[in-house]
Formats: C-alpha cells, structure tokens, sequence
C-alpha cells in the first residue's frame, strides 16, 4: 500500500465532506449549538459541517490536500493563506475513522506547513475544541505552541 498526498480534485468533494461529518461529530460548534438551541433554518450540523468543506475549496482550492491510498481517500485538509500577514491557516483537517491512529493527521499537517513555507508563510495556526483531544496531543506534537483560549457563545434568536 502506498500513501500519496495530493492536491484535491472536485470528485473528491462528497468523500471529504463524509469524512469532515464523521470526523467533528461530539467536536463541532454547530453541533453543540444544535444541541442547546434545536435544528436551524431546517439545516443540522452535518449540513452546516458539510458546507465548510465547500467553503474551504471555494477560497483556496490549490491548498487543499488528499490522504489516498490505493486509490481510497484516507483524509485531508485545508488551509488559508494570507500574503499581507504572512499567516497561514488551518481551518479543517478530518482524517477517515477507519485510518485514523497510523499518522494520517500529522502527515497532512507536516505537508500543510510545507505549503505554508512555499507560500511565504512566516508563521501557521491552527484551533482545536477544548473537548478534542486528539487536536490537542496532534498539534502541539507537530509544533504548534498554545497561544490562547476562546469561548464560543451563542444566543437564539
């Protein structure tokens, strides 16, 4: 079996967005908000988690990556970049339930932050949920220092 990452294809879209659900079930925001406050506008979590995915390749689609092996989409992730700042940014990485715990996850990440350093980048960032803890022990393992927390509120209204 043979690992490759590369960058992502629109056929790719259904599977990465699978995964993405998959992946931030009991983490995502909009999921707690659901949890508190019901199903908005008639669209759940997993609509709303879905549609990040879209986002992500919508505002950079050639920082996009794909974890496949054997032809099989394994994971992936996505990042910003922003020449004026020097920033790069993770927004989302989901790696299949069924391959997680082989280094999928920091694979992507070592490959997002090659991207970043070809881009220019000065420095990354990334987020994780307070109650993920496989975000907390991945990105400081990959680097990442903790620079601070934040609080997400929400009212309905």
């Amino acid at each position: 079996m043979s690992l490759t990452i590369r960058c992502f294809r629109p056929a790719d879209l259904e599977t990465l967005r699978r995964i993405t659900v998959e992946g931030f079930d009991g983490i995502a925001i909009d999921q707690h908000v659901e949890e508190k406050f019901g199903v908005q506008a008639g669209r759940d979590w997993r609509w709303r988690k879905a549609r990040h995915v879209d986002e992500d390749v919508a505002a950079n689609p050639a920082g996009v990556f794909v974890a496949e092996e054997d032809g099989k989409v394994l994971g992936w992730i996505s990042t910003r970049v922003d020449h004026e700042t020097k920033k790069g940014r993770v927004p989302n990485l989901a790696v299949d339930a069924a391959a997680r715990g082989r280094g999928l996850g920091r694979k992507l990440i070592e490959h997002a932050l090659d991207y970043f350093r070809r881009e220019g980048m000065a420095f990354a960032v990334i987020e994780t949920m307070v109650n993920n803890p496989v975000g907390q022990h991945l990105y400081p393992s990959c680097g990442f220092a903790e620079v601070g927390r934040q609080i997400h509120y929400a009212v309905k209204l």
